[in-house]
């Protein structure tokens, strides 16, 4: 079996409006039938998500004709289970066709992202091999190493909560290199997040919350309760602020994250001694160290969005229960890390727990060790903070969400989770003595949307709230501009026509105060600034061109077999013009590969908005009869279309002003000579 090549793309596409996907070219031989049941038997055994996910596999028959269309059926099921077990949600969307060569198929299957499904499809071709050959191993391992993968190159799923809710709000999105920016809208309406970090945060913001120590200063000056304390760098420093701010204290790094390094209610020198190495390791930037009076309580993690508070997680105290056969390190994975809504992956709310230092030092406070074996009924504490479970967001006393909304103001951050230590939550905080003893910077959004007890709150869409109006789409106008493709037909006709029009477009939004990106088959101009002379007429180039913040409008020529191969750039256009686009444009390359005209026309008339506008400019009957058919208002330009009639045209569909339209013809007349 061998994958032969493969390649990333983007939604909206040809096969599917809603998700990218893989398209990949697969070569395999037919097994015998009697072969292929073992192997589909094996494979269920070792994977039997996918039977969750798929049902019952079903042959098209029994002979062998039908095994050789079911095997890379049979491949691509195994290769999307291997991907939802490697970072939820599902992914099930799945096309198999044949490439007309023997033996050769082509595999369309749904990506969270390209270098995992591509992994993905390499370990399932594997294991088919594996499960046809009678060996296949256990799969759990694989599936940590793909979980892994997932972690390091997908969007992650506080992002993600932030997409969704955007996309349900018609909000157009990409994601921006292999980072986790996320740029949401278009052009000048476009607003960019990181995780939960925005293009407003503040960097003075996010290098207070990193230091502990400033942030605590920052908070007592603008009244915010917090616990006394100091930064040391010594373990005689740090037993000497302990004395000073009163036992027991909490030992945690200056900058940390995540609750590692933290150890809680140290009563003696021998104990912060123990913890301060692995404090001052935890350290992010610097390995300091801070020493700060012990309030008791559970911590909570209240969410300030916008200055509002919408909504609080209660922490968790983690025990296990002794069943007096078990030891401690047992009992761990047995209660604890057996809890589905518990793993290793960014995506699970609540982490496993391992046996680090801070889950050893409260170990030893609870006087055992991982291979104790504890008394039936005997609860031990394992750890104290990083879980949260609850939900109690309507619980919340409001002078409590007030401190909470008032530290995330004296740190300046939109966006904050804050910690917040109290006996209870529904009372007022100084009845309690309860204290802020974090600020978060892009704080984890998943443990709010899907807690392990109580109603998930929905964050996403406050965040997106916070960035966009409710007016406010984040889209510009968009014309994209179909001919019979400038890289395979240079030179001809409507090629030179559909550029010129494009030309002519930006000419006349220019004219009418406009602010347009422009990519065609001369290049690309923002704002009437020529920045490449190079063909622009690929997805690739016209998606790019959302990216500029300056523009309040695009025109796109787009080459037919770029948007088959790539994707479209938009998953909305205003304008569609169809220039010169014949349904039998076809080349003995484009029959092989699949791909025609009609079929990127047929996708691409879907990403119409519902009151924009089709020119079709010397349509054949094909095409003319898939305009009319569409419901969208046609223009149709008869020969001869020359390109300023075809542009005057358009810029009408768009509203542009007659005076500006006019305006517009007669300062393109001194900007696209050289181009007929």
């Amino acid at each position: 079996m061998e994958i032969c090549a493969g390649r990333h793309v983007l939604a909206p596409n040809v096969w599917t409006k809603s998700v990218e996907v893989y398209d990949a070219t697969v070569r395999l031989a037919a097994p015998q039938p009697a072969a292929f049941a073992a192997a589909l038997a094996r494979i269920d055994a070792a994977l039997p998500q996918h039977r969750g996910l798929f049902g019952v596999f079903t042959p098209d028959s029994s002979d062998q004709t039908s095994v050789s269309t079911d095997c890379p059926r049979l491949l691509g099921q195994i290769a999307l289970t291997l991907q939802s077990q490697a970072r939820p949600p599902a992914t099930t969307f799945l096309r198999v066709t044949h490439t007309g060569e023997p033996g050769l198929f082509r595999i369309v299957l749904q990506a969270h992202d390209p270098v995992l499904a591509a992994a993905c499809l390499r370990e399932a071709a594997a294991i088919l091999d594996r499960g046809l050959a009678g060996d296949l191993p256990d799969l759990a391992p694989l599936v940590d190493r793909l979980t892994e993968l997932a972690d390091d190159v997908c969007v992650g799923p506080g992002t993600m909560l932030i997409v969704r809710a955007a996309a349900a709000r018609g909000i157009p999105w990409r994601r921006i290199g292999r980072e986790c920016m996320v740029q949401l809208g278009h052009g000048i309406r476009q607003r960019r997040i990181w995780t939960a970090v925005t293009d407003r945060t503040s960097s003075i913001a996010e290098g207070i919350a990193v230091n502990k120590q400033l942030t605590k200063d920052v908070l007592a000056a603008a009244g915010v309760p917090v616990p006394l304390g100091r930064v040391v760098s010594s373990v005689d420093e740090a037993w000497e602020a302990a004395q000073a701010v009163g036992l027991p204290v909490v030992v945690k790094p200056a900058d940390g994250n995540h609750g590692r390094g933290v150890f809680l209610n140290l009563s003696c020198r021998e104990e912060i001694e123990r913890a301060f190495p692995v404090a001052s390791k935890e350290g992010r930037r610097v390995q300091a160290v801070v020493i700060e009076r012990y309030v008791p309580g559970i911590e909570h993690r209240l969410l300030v969005v916008g200055g509002r508070m919408v909504a609080c997680a209660k922490g968790e105290h983690i025990y296990v229960t002794g069943d007096g056969r078990h030891s401690i390190a047992e009992l761990i994975d047995l209660q604890i890390n057996s809890d589905p809504r518990r793993g290793r992956s960014e995506a699970m709310p609540n982490k496993t727990v391992v046996l680090d230092a801070t889950v050893l030092a409260q170990l030893d406070q609870e006087g055992v060790t991982p291979e104790t074996v504890p008394a039936d009924g005997r609860r031990v504490l394992v750890k104290q903070i990083g879980t949260h479970g609850l939900d109690v967001t309507a619980s919340v006393h409001p002078e409590m969400a007030a401190t909470a909304v008032r530290a995330a103001r004296a740190v300046g951050l939109d966006i904050a989770g804050i910690d917040l230590i109290a006996r209870e939550i529904e009372r007022p905080p100084r009845e309690q003595g309860a204290a802020v003893c974090e600020v978060n910077a892009g704080p984890q959004l998943i443990i709010h949307a899907h807690p392990s007890q109580g109603p998930g709150q929905p964050v996403g869409e406050a965040i997106v709230d916070l960035l966009f109006s409710t007016a406010a789409p984040g889209r510009i106008p968009i014309v994209a501009m179909l001919g019979s493709g400038v890289a395979a037909d240079r030179g001809s006709d409507a090629t030179a026509s559909a550029t010129l029009t494009a030309r002519i477009l930006e000419r006349i939004l220019l004219a009418a105060g406009r602010t347009p990106g422009l990519t065609c088959g001369t290049g690309k101009w923002l704002a009437g600034w020529l920045c490449s002379a190079e063909p622009n007429v690929t997805a690739d180039a016209a998606r790019d061109l959302m990216v500029s913040p300056d523009i309040d409008a695009a025109v796109c020529e787009l080459d037919w077999r770029s948007l088959a191969a790539r994707g479209f750039p938009f998953d909305l256009c205003d304008v569609l013009v169809i220039d010169r686009l014949r349904a039998t444009d076809v080349s003995r390359a484009d029959a092989a590969a699949g791909v025609s005209p009609l079929a990127v026309v047929e996708a691409l008339v879907d990403t119409i908005a519902t009151a924009g506008t089709i020119v079709l400019v010397d349509g054949d009957t094909t095409t003319a009869d898939l305009a009319a058919r569409s419901g969208r208002t046609v223009i149709a330009v008869e020969p001869p279309a020359d390109p300023a009639t075809v542009a005057t045209a358009v810029a009408t569909a768009l509203g542009i002003p007659p005076d500006a339209i006019s305006s517009g013809l007669a300062d393109s007349q001194a900007h696209t000579r050289g181009i007929s």
